[in-house]
């Protein structure tokens, strides 16, 4: 059963229930069309089904956008007015006059109002002052009034008391995968089973003829790179047509994601790719008794691969990362807050399997048990909405919540069976740094550096003297840190080397020679976290001595601690008992 068919047999239940007055939230025309040609054909063989759309009419020898009556059959007919006898009704009321003429006609089985938000002024007055009247009154064998509109919010409250809502709902991975499967074998594509499975994911959110709308158009701008399992051009296309989607309530994001190299973080991996095994396997997983993985929490100083995590998680198990930052969130009037957080996960449900990165969470829910009473309030309300989605929740939509600090977060978030573990990250040891600057140092534009010369290469040489120099200066860095001296370390080189007349060397020689003194210049000139965030840092680690969070890397023993290491252990104590 596809999604028009599960819808129409959802309106057809609700009408013989009593419920005459139906809403569809829908948002394409295309949609309705398909649900109420299903009613047509399966559930009301043999009655009337009329739709009230809009056509050109002459009055007064002038040509007007007005309503008319449609027959809807196998080839659809606008009825004359004259035959209906409305010939002299005023477009301002020709739509609440259909109503009161074919309501309780006998024969007619289905009044369709497509659009009904889009009505002008009067004739949605007039026409609301109908429904009501009409809708009120339970009896056997009226029509059915079928109205849609794009959102359920734009009904006026006055109808609510008469009316029966059904949502729009959005293919599921089994209806994807035959549309799929079925435009596969139509075009005589061969698509290897690990790309459509990626291909589906990225799918999932999307409406019905959305689908059908990107093959054919991935079809005519790429070709067959399209479906190409190395240039995956189509995952692009999706990939734009989603910002397109999620732009229109500016809820979430979504983030095209390419191969992430990341450094360290051990233990983290591990645990993200046996939740991927899990994932990727969650109908097997379930029956045999596994619970749907629901995410993890990774608190963090500014610059310690916490967002980087995210995005290495969306690369290393093949799906979206959509990103829910929780400023958008917020609204100014009561309610909205919660409303905009329900919207939102309600999304990201739909897109699943995705990962959801919630982005320094604790700017939403810090608070919520402090602050005045009315603030106080509405924090709770969204901490409890999504506390409970979180722990119910039964699709594979993996959270990952990341936070520079759990301060003033309420305890719930760290309870079992909320989120699946808690990590944190801490300040880099030196081992860790030597991986991070080797991630940045061997880009293909830049590995020349790794050359060996004389033993060492140079960017082994440079990397040990940043060390030295930053243990005898207390000057501790983050991966953010590194990051930024890197990139100006070869802006530097390609500056200098434009400006000397070093014309008999290559640059990438050039590079070679100077790496060490640049990456030590540029180290000089840059303010790197320790030197400017202590009592941070002092916090921090007060913080994570009082969790039960686990750290995303493995542990160095005594024994192996270089002088860095115990250098910066020092400089943590020495800030710990400043604040002390």
């Amino acid at each position: 059963m596809n999604v028009f068919e599960k819808i129409a047999e959802d309106v057809y239940e609700t009408y013989i229930s009593g419920k005459c007055g139906i809403v569809l939230e829908i948002e394409h025309k295309q949609e309705l069309n398909s649900v109420v040609e299903i009613l047509r054909q399966k559930y009301f063989s043999g009655k009337k089904v009329l739709e009230i759309g809009y056509t050109t009419k002459n009055f007064s020898d002038k040509a007007y956008f007005a309503p008319a009556v449609y027959q809807i059959m196998n080839v659809t007919r606008q009825i004359p007015d004259d035959e209906i006898g409305l010939q002299d009704v005023q477009p301002s009321s020709y739509i609440a006059a259909a109503l009161e003429k074919f309501y309780d006609k006998p024969g007619v089985g289905v009044i369709v109002i497509g659009n009904y938000h889009l009505l002008d002024g009067e004739n949605k007055s007039k026409t609301l002052r109908v429904l009501c009247d009409k809708l009120k009154i339970e009896k056997n064998n009226n029509a059915l009034i079928l109205l849609s509109v794009n959102k359920i919010k734009n009904l006026p409250d006055e109808l609510y008391p008469y009316i029966y809502t059904i949502h729009s709902k959005k293919p599921d991975i089994e209806e994807i995968k035959y549309k799929l499967n079925k435009f596969i074998e139509e075009k005589n594509l061969k698509i290897n089973e690990s790309f459509q499975r990626e291909i589906i994911s990225y799918l999932q959110g999307f409406y019905t003829y959305d689908i059908d709308y990107i093959f054919k158009r991935a079809e005519k701008i790429f070709g067959e790179k399209a479906f190409d399992d190395k240039e995956k051009k189509i995952l692009e296309l999706i990939g734009k047509e989603k910002v397109k989607l999620l732009e229109k309530d500016q809820l979430l994001q979504w983030s095209i994601v390419k191969n992430i190299n990341i450094a360290n973080m051990e233990k983290i991996k591990k645990y993200l790719c046996e939740s991927g095994i899990i994932m990727k396997n969650l109908e097997d997983a379930i029956k045999k008794g596994v619970n749907v993985p629901k995410g993890i929490l990774i608190m963090g100083l500014p610059g310690t691969g916490k967002s980087l995590f995210a995005k290495y998680a969306a690369s290393e198990l093949k799906i979206p990362l959509i990103r829910l930052d929780m400023g958008r969130m917020m609204g100014g009037y009561v309610g909205d807050s919660e409303r905009n957080l329900r919207m939102a996960q309600q999304q990201a449900e739909e897109m699943s399997p995705c990962i959801l990165w919630i982005d320094e969470i604790e700017k939403g829910f810090a608070g919520s048990g402090t602050g005045g009473r009315e603030e106080g309030a509405y924090l709770k309300r969204m901490v409890g909405g999504f506390l409970t989605w979180l722990q119910e929740k039964n699709k594979s939509c993996y959270i990952i919540a990341t936070a520079n600090s759990i301060k003033g977060l309420p305890p719930e978030f760290f309870r079992k069976e909320r989120f699946d573990e808690c990590f944190f990250t801490a300040m880099p040891s030196s081992k860790e740094l030597r991986e991070i600057f080797k991630v940045h140092l061997l880009k293909p534009e830049r590995k020349h550096v790794a050359d060996i010369k004389n033993s060492i290469s140079p960017m082994e040489k440079a990397i040990e003297n940043i060390l030295q120099w930053a243990a005898a200066d207390n000057r501790f860095m983050t991966g953010a840190d590194a990051s930024t001296l890197v990139s100006n370390t070869f802006r530097r080189l390609y500056i200098d080397y434009n400006l000397s007349n070093n014309n008999n060397l290559s640059k990438q020689d050039y590079d070679r020679e100077h790496l060490d003194e640049v990456m030590k210049a540029e180290f000089e000139n840059i303010k790197v976290y320790s030197e400017t965030n202590g009592e941070d840092i002092a916090n921090y680690y007060k913080t994570i001595r009082k969790s039960n969070f686990i750290n995303v890397s493995e542990c160095i023993s005594r024994q192996n601690e270089e002088n860095y290491d115990k250098c910066l252990s020092y400089f943590i104590s020495e800030e710990i008992s400043k604040i002390n």
